[in-house]
């Protein structure tokens, strides 16, 4: 295991859970990492990922006792990284994944909040701009960068794209709890092979975070083709006729999460 670095204090508690919640579930870090991931991504969806989130929980998250599960130490790791985002303005998820998860493995090292700052000034604009614009990072990570442009122009649309389903997951988290809009996209944006695509911002039945099919989306190869190229956010897909999750007579994850 490489040497954990970390530029947060929250970092090191937050790292420290998900070991705890580890040795509870026999999971490794990294696994544990994953789930928290997938938990939060579902807590933040209005309740219309809820068969993923119990299948996710069921991986050993709900032995023993209320307040000593697995689940109890994710929650309150949750809650940490909230508080410590509000408190630093900081991209928290990212720290700890690049100080505890990969170790630069597969050459995934995270462009530091200071570089990502200095783009955003150099080419943002500080005063906002009423014209519409969009931006995308096509190999997102955490969504640094994304957040970064945000802080100066916070109503433009975003769109982040990995090949690696938990940075992309990091992205709809980080932009949802920022109240940003637009997309988080599970795709290799050199093939255009496409997995998941989330699509980020309040909606209607509640939410922030809404998974959508791929076939039909801005981001399927073969609409691609059909609109010329076009930016991925130029023919945005309208969600108003969807149907509100249905009611489930078992326990909702806010239950347990």
């Amino acid at each position: 295991m490489g040497k954990e670095f970390f530029t947060l204090e929250a970092s090191k508690t937050i790292v420290k859970l998900f070991d705890e919640a580890a040795r509870n579930t026999g999971h490794g870090r990294g696994w544990v990492f994953s789930d928290f991931l997938t938990v939060a991504r579902c807590a933040l969806a209005g309740q219309t990922m809820e068969d993923e989130y119990h299948e996710t929980i069921q991986k050993g998250y709900t032995d023993g006792e209320p307040g000593g599960r697995g689940i109890d130490t994710l929650k309150t790791a949750f809650h940490l990284m909230i508080g410590a985002m509000e408190d630093t303005g900081q991209d928290v998820l990212g720290d700890v994944f690049q100080g505890a998860i990969p170790y630069g493995k597969n050459g995934q090292f995270s462009t530091p909040g200071s570089v990502c700052n200095l783009m955003a000034n150099l080419t943002v604009p500080a005063d906002r701009t009423d014209e519409p614009r969009t931006i995308n990072d096509p190999a997102c990570g955490s969504g640094r960068q994304l957040l970064a442009v945000a802080k100066r122009q916070p109503h433009w649309e975003f769109t982040g794209q990995d090949v690696d389903h938990r940075c992309v997951q990091m992205t709809a988290i980080n932009m949802g709890l920022n109240g940003l809009r637009g997309w988080a996209v599970w795709q290799n944006t050199l093939t255009l092979e496409t997995h998941r695509v989330y699509k980020v911002g309040f909606n209607r039945f509640g939410g922030v975070i809404r998974e959508l099919p791929v076939a039909g989306s801005p981001f399927d190869d073969q609409t691609i083709e059909k609109t010329d190229s076009q930016s991925p956010s130029a023919q945005p897909v309208t969600i108003s006729n969807e149907e509100p999750p249905p009611h489930s007579e078992t326990p909702s994850q806010l239950d347990l999460f």
